[in-house]
Order: structure tokens, then C-alpha cells, then sequence
């Protein structure tokens, strides 16, 4: 293709000699495309997605161009180093840029501190005064008070007592007719309702009422009790501090003596636990503050609002807002309500075809929340969101999670992403492969993160991770055994060890493949080498003459499939080899036993 003058605006492909690479650079150039959109990634302007799918390419290109490997790898190399030196740089210029900042402005917070304390203590006195007078002025009041309510009860008791001595008994009685006045009977009764009334009234004077000058003393008497309670209250303070410091110095040099380190002081050791810990939230001292603050009234009401968080989380899942509840949840103080048990009722939501599943809503939001939580999902929850995800065929998500270490890989959560490619397509299968590789090699399980990369049809990438992780024989015909292919085959035929000796004999690798369901990729395997047509490697006979691991009835075994398949050149060529290769074997023994007889004899 060669660029048009109408053309300066569309991304044009360089020119390309054979129709294979056409086909591989167009299926790259495609992949970085549908990454790009899928992943949303902005069109300019540094970016942490854009890099990883860059990269990711760019490790396909490596692997397709087998030539220039070495070159691009030391510059693929050179290229990480420096973006890692520059977020490292980035990284070390913001923590200097703050703590610059923080020591130029210590001597203004210091001088700020100070003459807020000066104003602080110059309106604690002027507030001192101004009780000091209140309360004279209270006392006045009170005792004016008094005096009044001393004289007026007085004139009380005057008025009382010459009412009692002005009665006329001529008058009529209250709440009485004259008929009832004069009515004898009726009187009695009237006189018994007021003598009953009379004794109630003496009674709850004497018990329910006291005189009005104890209100004052009650009041007082309040007063001191509050005051009492405070002062109680700020020694209890104090000395909860001083027993969470006296924890705090004695966790500190338990840990510390059990160790077996008694070269440092103690003083040290404790000084060194203070300086650690500026809160009561430290690490040694958790349980103890805790236990401390079991009397704290604010916990009663942190309870009851954890209650109404959860009462809230309930309704909003009965009305079946589901989303809301979503959010609710994986947002919920102390992590309440990130558990087992929310995930379960999720999951038992059954969901109409079409509608986007409640669970992956929970699981979205779950892990989005975890850069503000600051907690990792454990390896079930990790599992129960990755099987909604790929239930869902959302591997978009999945890629953004690992991408984001925002889960806890496991060899299951591996195998879940392996077994899902089952049955699927190409396209799907080498992006899953890629998922598991990843979450294989974050748990360092190396031979399933090789057998990942053969399922991508990565043998060289193989190949080099094996040798960087020191793979051994069985590790190597493990991933051969799991994954065999004609391509893989000759690859492990190539193997050299660290002093340049042959790993794999031919012998134990054709065998292994000859144990599995595809042997004919052994049988394969071997007429090439027959034919010279792998690149190099030694011919066939010199293979066998080579394999020192390999027994003769083995040979034979393998001679005879070849046979049973109609290999009868192969066959006969091996057999050939092997028939020398025993009879060199047998002259080479018989000349030993010669000269170990001779040596006796001259002994």
C-alpha cells in the first residue's frame, strides 16, 4: 500500500512482501484496534491501558518474527527500563515536592500554633471572669429569691388563719343545694369524701412533695455529681492512654526478646514502638485499645448505625433495586457486607435473558470499590466474580482486573479461565489463553502458564519463560504431554542444557508423545528428522546413537508403531541404528571385561 494525496489522515500499513505477514500484521493492527475501543482509551496523552495493549503487541510481534528476536527483546528491554525509571522519578519527585512543602511551611504553623495558644488562654481568663461574676450575680438572685418566698409563705399562713377564724357557717356549702344542705344524710356523706380527700392530700404532702427551698439544694447537689462524673471521666482518659502506652512498650519488647535479639536497649526498643505508632490503630496495640473501649458509648451508637446501614441494604434489595443495593453493599463500612453471604444472595437472584445479571453489577462494583477500600477480594470471592464475568462472556472485565491487580489469583481461578475455552473460537480462545497465562504466572505456576502460551501458539515465548525459570526434564514433558504439537515437538528436540548437552533425548520425546492421544505427531516427528526437514538437528541415526536414556526395547516399541503406520523406511532405517548401536555396545563391553581380566591376571 503507498500513501495517496487524499489519504494524509488514515493510518496506512507499510508495504508487505508475503501474504503471511500481511495476514499477521493485519490481525495485529486489528487486535490493538478492538483493545483500543473496547478498553475506551483516550486518542492522545500518556496512558497505563494503552501501554499494556502496546505492549501485549508488541510481545506478539516478538514472537512472530523469529529473526530479529534478540534485537527487539533488548530494545523492548531498554524501553521498560526507562518508562520504569521515569514513574520511579515521577514517583520520588511528588514525595520530595510534599515534603518540601511541609518543611517550609513548619515555622508558619509553628508561629500560628503559638499565637492561637496566647489567644486561647487570653479568652480562657476573660470566660473566668465573666463566670466568676455570673455566679455572684446568681447567688444574689437566689438568695433574693428565697427571702421572697420566705415572706410570702408567711403572709400564707396569715391569710390561711384569718379565713379559717372568718368563717360563716350561715352559708350555703359549696357543690350543695339548700335541700342537700338541710338533708342529714347527704351531709354525712359529703363530710366522709372530704375527710377521705383530706387524708390523701396529708399523705402525698408528707411523701410524694417536699417544701420548695430543697429545690435549690437538689439542684446543687446535681451540679456537684455532674462535675464529679467529669473529673472521673478525664482521669479515666488518662489513664486508658497511659495503660494503651504501657501495652504498646509491653507488645513491643515481647516481639522483640522473643526474637532472640537482646543486643538493643529497652528504651530503644520502646522508643522506636512510639514512633511507629502515632494512633491507637497500630498494629501490636489493636486488641488492647479495643478492649479499653469497650465501655465507649460511641460504639453503641457506631453499632446502631452499621444496623441502619444493613436495615437500608435490606429494603433496597426487597424493592428490588438491585443496582443501588449493588453499590450499597460493596461500599459498606468495615466491609460489613463485602462476605460470603451477600455474594450467595446475589447469586441466587434469577435473571429474565437480556437483562444484565444483579451478581456482575455486585462484582463490578466490588472491585472497582478496592483502590478506595484498600482490600484485596479473597480467592473465593476472586473466583465467584470471574465465573459471573465469563457466565456473562464480559472477558473485557476480566482483562481490566488483572490488568489493575484488583484480584487474588489462584491455580482455580487459572483452571476456570483454561476450561472456559473449551468449544470456542479462535479468537476467543488465544485472548482467555492469555487471562490464564497471566494468573498461572502470578502464583508461579510455571508449567500451566507454558501451556497457556502453546495453546497461543507461542512456542518460542515458551521456551525462553521455560529456560528463565529453569525448567526440568519432567517440567518439559509435562507441558509436551499437555499440549503436544508438531512445531512444540521440534522445539524440545532443540533443547540444549546449560553446558550446551542435549535435554530431551529423541527417544524419551518421542515416546512421550507416542503415550498420548495425538501420537501421530511422534510419528510425525520422526520422519522428519528422517527426512531433514527440521533445521538443526542431527540425522536420525546419529539421534539414536546420541540417546544415552532411551533402552532397546523402548527402540523396538518404537519401531514397531512406525511399522503399524506404515513408516517401513523409518523403520527400517531405525533399526537399523539401533542394531548398531547395540552391537558398538557389545564390543565396547567385551573389550572391557578383556581388559579387567587382564588386569587380574597380572595381580
Amino acid at each position: 500500500m503507498q500513501n495517496k494525496p487524499g489519504s494524509a489522515g488514515r493510518r496506512v500499513l507499510p508495504p508487505i512482501c508475503s501474504d503471511a505477514d500481511k495476514k499477521f500484521l493485519l490481525h495485529l493492527d486489528g487486535f490493538i484496534q478492538c483493545e483500543l475501543k473496547r478498553l475506551d482509551c483516550p486518542n492522545s496523552g500518556p496512558n497505563e491501558i494503552r501501554y499494556h495493549i502496546y505492549k501485549q503487541a508488541f510481545d506478539q510481534l516478538i514472537d512472530y518474527v523469529s529473526a530479529y528476536r534478540p534485537l527487539l527483546t533488548m530494545v523492548k528491554v531498554e524501553y521498560e527500563d526507562c518508562i520504569n525509571a521515569v514513574k520511579q522519578g515521577q514517583m520520588d519527585a511528588f514525595y520530595l515536592r510534599g515534603k518540601v512543602t511541609s518543611m517550609a511551611a513548619e515555622k508558619t504553623t509553628v508561629s500560628n500554633y503559638r499565637r492561637r495558644a496566647v489567644e486561647l488562654e487570653d479568652k480562657i481568663s476573660i470566660i473566668k471572669a465573666d463566670n466568676e461574676r455570673l455566679q455572684k450575680e446568681l447567688n444574689d438572685i437566689i438568695m433574693e429569691r428565697r427571702k421572697r418566698q420566705d415572706m410570702l409563705q408567711i403572709l400564707n399562713e396569715k391569710k390561711v388563719s384569718k379565713k379559717i377564724t372568718k368563717v360563716n357557717p350561715n352559708l350555703p356549702i359549696p357543690g350543695l343545694s339548700i335541700e342537700e344542705s338541710t338533708d342529714l344524710g347527704v351531709l354525712k356523706k359529703t363530710m366522709q369524701e372530704l375527710e377521705l380527700r383530706m387524708k390523701n392530700l396529708i399523705i402525698s404532702k408528707n411523701t410524694r412533695y417536699m417544701p420548695r427551698e430543697f429545690k435549690e439544694d437538689l439542684k446543687q447537689q446535681l451540679s456537684s455529681k455532674i462535675q464529679a462524673m467529669d473529673r472521673v471521666s478525664e482521669v479515666n482518659e488518662q489513664l486508658k492512654a497511659r495503660c494503651w502506652k504501657l501495652r504498646l512498650a509491653l507488645d513491643a519488647l515481647k516481639t522483640h526478646y522473643r526474637e532472640g535479639d537482646w543486643s538493643q536497649p529497652a528504651f530503644e526498643i520502646i522508643a522506636t514502638a512510639f514512633a511507629r505508632s502515632t494512633s491507637k490503630m497500630s498494629l501490636t496495640s489493636q486488641e488492647t485499645v479495643t478492649s479499653f473501649d469497650d465501655d465507649d458509648p460511641t460504639k453503641e451508637k457506631e453499632a446502631e448505625l452499621l444496623l441502619d446501614y444493613i436495615e437500608h441494604y435490606n429494603a433496597l434489595f426487597e424493592d428490588k433495586k438491585y443496582v443501588q443495593a449493588a453499590m450499597h453493599a460493596a461500599n459498606s463500612p468495615k466491609g460489613i457486607l463485602r462476605n460470603t453471604e451477600t455474594m450467595e444472595r446475589f447469586k441466587a437472584l434469577k435473571v429474565k435473558p437480556g437483562e444484565k445479571s444483579p451478581l456482575l453489577s455486585y462484582c463490578e462494583v466490588l472491585i472497582d470499590s478496592v483502590p478506595a477500600v484498600g482490600v484485596v477480594p479473597d480467592a473465593s470471592t476472586s473466583l465467584e466474580c470471574v465465573k459471573c464475568a465469563l457466565k456473562e462472556e464480559r472477558l473485557d472485565l476480566i482483562y481490566h482486573w488483572l490488568a489493575q491487580e484488583r484480584l487474588t489469583c489462584t491455580d482455580v481461578l487459572g483452571n476456570a479461565l483454561y476450561n472456559y475455552a473449551e468449544g470456542k473460537k479462535e479468537d476467543v480462545i488465544r485472548t482467555v489463553m492469555g487471562l490464564a497465562q497471566k494468573t498461572y504466572a502470578r502464583v508461579n505456576a510455571h508449567v500451566q502458564a507454558c501451556v497457556c502460551m502453546c495453546r497461543q501458539n507461542r512456542i518460542l515465548a515458551m521456551v525462553e519463560y521455560a529456560g528463565s525459570n529453569r525448567f526440568t526434564k519432567d517440567a518439559y514433558l509435562a507441558v509436551l504431554t499437555a499440549c503436544p504439537s508438531q512445531r512444540l515437538a521440534e522445539e524440545m528436540v532443540k533443547l540444549k542444557g546449560p553446558e550446551g548437552e542435549i535435554l530431551l533425548s529423541f527417544g524419551v520425546v518421542v515416546q512421550t508423545l507416542l503415550a498420548t492421544e495425538s501420537f501421530e505427531v511422534g510419528l510425525e516427528l520422526i520422519e522428519n528428522i528422517a527426512l531433514g526437514k527440521i533445521e538443526d538437528t542431527v540425522s536420525l541415526k546419529e539421534a539414536v546413537y546420541l540417546d544415552q536414556e532411551t533402552s532397546p526395547e523402548e527402540w523396538l516399541e518404537i519401531i514397531e508403531s512406525c511399522q503399524d503406520y506404515g513408516l517401513y523406511d523409518t523403520a527400517l532405517e531405525l533399526l537399523a541404528a539401533v542394531t548398531v548401536k547395540l552391537a558398538i555396545y557389545k564390543a565396547v563391553n567385551k573389550h572391557m571385561d578383556m581388559n579387567t581380566k587382564d588386569r587380574e591376571q597380572e595381580y
